[in-house]
């Protein structure tokens, strides 16, 4: 409510704001606007304020980053929240920042008075609604009196209250109601009591310092420190300028490894203990095994270090190390950050209780989630949250069995599938709803599952899941706030997602790590410099996982991975899916000459239409049965039109087709009544129909799937009498020179610059 015109007595929350900010009028400040980017600029210290510019070097930028307005007050950031996050972010603030600034010790004594003889008109003031509002104020005045104690009895009963409460919440599967800020606080406050208890009387600089969560040697404290030495700017100055120090090392397990270091300091020795000690046997008893296995530690080491890493070469063989060993890097960096805050608390009510100035202790971003994992389909997030769950070890894991009822495998899935491939068996084994977020916040002793994002450490979604959270381009509902702080950000299956729809994996990466629209209840005193500055995606690791690279996964690393740690890419050697073709066909490899990437597909088109489809077409007047296959669904509809347009006899199979459109195709194509058929990749992803009668295969692009090549290849063997000749089958592929990545998977790695750069525009393979 805004101030009355009207003279009346200051209210407890003026009279605090007078007492840590004497020179401002809080009355006048109300009734500004809220400019966040002036509040970000007051909280930017003066040793960190500046080195933005060092490392922006266009004039606007520099600009946008230097914006500060000493005039406006904080306090005008909290009036338009909600009461209980208004509350919340208040006391945190007050608790944060040093008590006696700008006003004399008799001063901060009348006004200490004046605070406690007006919190009961305060409160009357704001009441006039419902019991229940009454409560919530009372309930956040206990928030914010931070000399109030609570003895160990009532803490227990309130905490038995509240398990109480989420057992009845968690069976009736509803989000429960457990106020789990005030729950935050508690358990902060149960570690910064033990922590003063184990700090108590110890005055030595030195022997603070040793006492530290992060020992000297830990890349997390590195990565994350609050840096302003002329390291971290020759880091920043590096990653902005792209000027990579690139070297080239053979990994025994991983074969040949490209590092990209912002420095030229070689490569770094693993961390000798990076997991927090309650993490340990948790990993081992979930790992089945004493340690890291062979394939494992190199992967954990390179990610330890806060290095961006793609790596290019999962398979369902190794997706249980591989996962595990992302989950425990994810919950180990929350725990980490976690003891880092709950140390930080010690020293602030340490520094407090004696009346001395704990100086500044930066240990967060503008918001809570610190870690993105982005992934498919549900089965994948079971699988994630089951291990997290077990990492974390916790005493109480609330909304577990609303998870298991969403998340989990239903009855049904264990008959599903069988006469499918094996790949498409596990790819598509348990809950496939691609739509889905959720949130994981940890505490010491508490994991909840369906947190609020503002609330969570940990977010695991979809694309689409997260973009409905997002917002569309251009749309009014737009809300990405809770993306501001992620430190690391992992994508696993990445070519799983190209067959839904990588635009929304580009939309999310454009919001990662931008600046708050609002504050959302922070504290600016414990937010990072460069946090403030807008730096906060050179501080993100970001973590590519795929069965193979791809040029939309190599432009994600290229311009999106910005870790001031540098970069590392994991080349593959293949062999080449063409070894695992077994039908008796002629398979022949065409290039197609093109000018330009841009033009490369109308090139294609070109040549396809004019050269190679009056050919296929002079073929099917004998016999018919001609798959085309199609890669991109750009170009499939594009085939599709032209086909149409030339009254084609053909049906076109997509993933939009249903089953039973699917199914009248086939049978009359094996029938003979239709000469084409036009198939798109993501219908042979999501479906793997068995085409029957295949005589002549046609890729108008190649698969991004390697072993699809070879699987419909072999259908003219499978498909088709066993006495047909095989002079009666063909097999012909289209590429270009900028098709690279696609035709080293299917020829191998040895041919692959032999296709390409012949003068030769033509290759048979028998």
């Amino acid at each position: 409510m805004p101030p009355s015109k009207k003279s009346r007595r200051p209210t407890r929350r003026e009279l605090q704001q007078l007492k840590e900010y004497g020179e401002l009028d809080p009355l006048n400040s109300m009734m500004r606007d809220n400019d966040l980017d002036a509040l970000i600029g007051n909280a930017i210290s003066r040793s960190g304020y500046g080195r933005l510019s060092r490392a922006v070097h266009t004039v606007q930028e520099r600009a946008r980053h230097s914006k500060s307005n000493a005039e406006d007050s904080l306090l005008s950031s909290f009036v338009k929240a909600p009461k209980r996050a208004k509350a919340n972010a208040y006391s945190k603030l007050l608790g944060s920042l040093p008590t006696k600034q700008g006003m004399s010790s008799r001063e901060n004594s009348l006004v200490e008075r004046e605070i406690r003889e007006s919190s009961e008109d305060e409160s009357a003031e704001e009441i006039g609604l419902g019991d229940d509002d009454v409560s919530d104020a009372e309930e956040m005045q206990g928030q914010m009196d931070d000399n109030s104690d609570r003895s160990s009895d009532e803490a227990t009963m309130q905490s038995a209250d509240e398990d109480g409460a989420e057992s009845k919440s968690d069976a009736e599967y509803e989000v429960d109601q457990v106020d789990y800020d005030d729950l935050d606080d508690r358990s902060d406050g149960e570690d910064t009591a033990k922590m003063q208890e184990s700090t108590k009387g110890d005055d030595d600089e030195d022997k603070d310092d040793a006492a530290e969560v992060y020992e000297s040697g830990d890349f997390m404290a590195a990565h994350m420190a609050d840096d302003d030495s002329e390291m971290a700017h020759k880091k920043l100055a590096a990653v902005t300028q792209k000027k990579y120090s690139s070297m080239l090392i053979e990994d025994p397990v991983y074969g040949p490894v490209a590092c990209y270091n912002t420095i030229d300091e070689g490569v770094k020795e693993p961390n000798q203990r990076p997991l927090k000690q309650r993490l340990v046997k948790p990993f081992h008893k979930l790992n089945k095994s004493g340690d890291f296995t062979e394939f494992q530690r190199p992967l954990f080491n390179w990610i330890d270090q806060y290095r961006d890493v793609v790596y290019s070469g999962r398979s369902f063989d190794k997706e249980d190390e591989i996962t595990t060993t992302y989950a425990l890097h994810a919950i180990n960096h929350i725990m980490k950050a976690r003891d880092r805050e709950r140390k930080n608390n010690a020293k602030l009510a340490k520094a407090q209780a004696a009346g001395k100035d704990a100086g500044e202790l930066r240990d967060r971003g503008f918001t809570r989630p610190r870690v993105l994992i982005i992934v498919p389909f549900r089965n994948s997030a079971y699988t994630i949250v089951k291990k997290l769950l077990k990492l974390a070890s916790a005493d109480q894991e609330l909304n577990s069995s609303r998870f298991e009822k969403e998340y989990g495998p239903s009855e049904d899935d264990a008959d599903a599938n069988k006469r499918k491939p094996v790949d498409y068996q596990q790819t598509f084994a348990g809950n496939i709803d691609d739509a889905f977020r959720i949130g994981l916040q940890l505490h010491h002793r508490t994991v909840k599952l369906y947190s609020e994002f503002y609330r969570s450490d940990i977010l695991i979604a979809s694309p689409i899941g997260l973009r409905m959270t997002t917002g569309a381009q251009g749309g009014d509902r737009k809300d990405f706030d809770f993306l501001s702080s992620i430190e690391i950000a992992i994508v696993d299956q990445c070519d799983v997602l190209l067959m839904q729809n990588w635009d929304h994996i580009a939309h999310i990466f454009s919001c990662l790590n931008a600046i708050p629209k609002k504050d959302h209840g922070c504290d600016f005193s414990r937010i990072r410099n460069w946090a403030l500055e807008g730096m906060s995606q050179y501080r993100r690791q970001t973590i590519l996982i795929s069965q193979y690279m791809t040029p939309e996964i190599q432009g994600l690393f290229n311009n999106n991975c910005r870790s001031i740690e540098g970069k590392l890419r994991v080349k593959s050697i293949y062999g080449g899916s063409i070894t695992s073709v077994v039908a008796k066909a002629p398979q022949v490899f065409k290039r197609v000459a093109v000018s330009r990437l841009s033009f490369a597909a109308d090139e294609r088109f070109a040549h396809f239409t004019e050269n190679s489809l009056p050919e296929i077409e002079r073929l099917t007047k004998t016999t018919k049965h001609t798959v085309i296959f199609v890669s991109s669904y750009f170009d499939f509809v594009r085939v599709r039109n032209y086909l149409r347009e030339k009254d084609f006899s053909f049906v076109a199979i997509s993933e939009y087709s249903t089953r039973s459109e699917a199914m009248n195709a086939r049978r009359q194509f094996h029938a003979g009544e239709l000469s084409y058929i036009l198939y798109s990749e993501r219908a042979h992803f999501y479906h793997r129909y068995p085409i029957k009668g295949i005589h002549h295969m046609v890729f108008y692009s190649l698969p991004e799937h390697p072993h699809y090549y070879s699987e419909l290849v072999n259908l003219m063997l499978t498909s088709n009498t066993p006495n047909i000749s095989a002079d009666s089958l063909s097999c012909t592929a289209f590429y270009t020179k900028y098709d690279q990545l696609k035709i080293e998977r299917i020829v191998g790695t040895k041919l692959v610059s032999q296709l390409l750069n012949s003068e030769r525009a033509q290759y048979t393979f028998t």
